[in-house]
């Protein structure tokens, strides 16, 4: 009889495990899926990030093509980054800050190199015949250092907003006497 009994208390235990583990299994289903969403959102965030680096590097590349040490100025480039022939960026490039200026040696000149030659005293300079190059002195132009920021503010399709600053420095020649 204590055997009989005991067949009738274990008939709903094999169901209540089977409804537990029932849980668990789908408790572990939907944290996978989520977790699969999270991991979606953080890699299209990254590649969002990615594409305003690359817009605003772009910027700052086509602002220094251009002389922008004659009349340094804030602008405004419109990029497209996928090539689709839509701008997919409006990057703000701040007004480019000159951070110093050097004068260079004449000794530092190679008569060879096309650029170095504009830097050479002209044939009307006051010098009595002595080459600057003799004198060491200073040549006819200087080199610069600029400091260009471009900064993107985009927001996505998705609700979120992508923000990336670029600092770049640049350096140029430049005549003596040009502003820094």
């Amino acid at each position: 009889m204590n055997a009989r009994h005991l067949r009738t208390r274990q008939r709903g235990a094999v169901l209540v495990v089977a409804l537990v583990m029932l849980v668990l299994l789908t408790l572990f289903v939907l944290s996978i899926l989520n977790m699969s969403n999270v991991n979606l959102r953080v890699a299209g965030n990254n590649q969002a990030r990615n594409q305003a680096l690359a817009a605003a590097q772009q910027a700052i590349e086509y602002v220094s093509s251009f002389n922008f040490t004659t009349a340094p100025a804030a602008s405004t480039v419109n990029v497209d980054i996928n090539g689709d022939g839509t701008n997919d960026f409006a990057v703000a490039v701040d007004k480019p800050v000159c951070m110093n200026s050097v004068p260079i040696k004449t000794t530092e000149l190679d008569i060879g190199i096309p650029a170095d030659v504009a830097c050479f005293a002209s044939s009307a300079s006051t010098t009595s015949g002595i080459l600057p190059a003799a004198t060491g002195g200073n040549s006819l132009c200087s080199n610069t250092q600029w400091d260009l920021r471009a900064t993107v503010q985009d927001s996505g399709s998705s609700g979120s907003q992508t923000n990336a600053t670029v600092h770049q420095g640049v350096g140029v020649r430049v005549p003596i006497g040009t502003t820094c």
